[in-house]
């Protein structure tokens, strides 16, 4: 099916959820392009730095975190994937990060590093909520994380 198909059978809110996916990985990137990471950080977890976060805190039932979790994870996913402008791990993370909290989920954002086989120092950020992650684990095994924002 193409993607004006698939576009068009989606719903006006999962329509309205990857505009709104769309708009935070522009901001994102290009906060990270002129803004200081902490300060990004800062500004968006209001500090709240540490571990992972226990998804039975969010307000609504786990089902209901769930499908949060997955419809952020879609639209994100979907707007990364079909753009003409590259958008990495790091926008994506923020954005999916921002549109969990607006909804009231609670998630933890975590950086990770690795070496390259040729010694090159790797990083990676992914979204968690609970134990499941949300947004870049198809990358993650491979990385160690080195700290947690909440």
């Amino acid at each position: 099916m193409s993607l004006l198909g698939k576009t068009v059978r989606r719903g006006p809110a999962d329509l309205l959820m990857a505009a709104e996916a769309l708009v935070l990985l522009v901001v994102f990137r290009v906060c990270l392009a002129f803004v200081p990471v902490r300060k990004i950080l800062r500004g968006i977890t209001r500090g709240e730095a540490g571990g992972k976060v226990d998804a039975g805190t969010a307000a609504g039932s786990e089902a209901e975190v769930v499908s949060a979790a997955r419809r952020v994870e879609w639209a994100v996913s979907a707007v990364a994937r079909h753009s003409v402008v590259e958008f990495v791990c790091f926008p994506q993370t923020l954005a999916g990060y921002t549109m969990l909290r607006w909804r009231g989920v609670p998630s933890t954002m975590v950086y990770g590093v690795a070496r390259s086989p040729e010694g090159e120092l790797l990083a990676h950020t992914w979204l968690m909520v609970g134990d499941r992650i949300v947004l870049g684990g198809e990358a993650a095994g491979g990385f160690v994380a080195v700290e947690r924002w909440s």
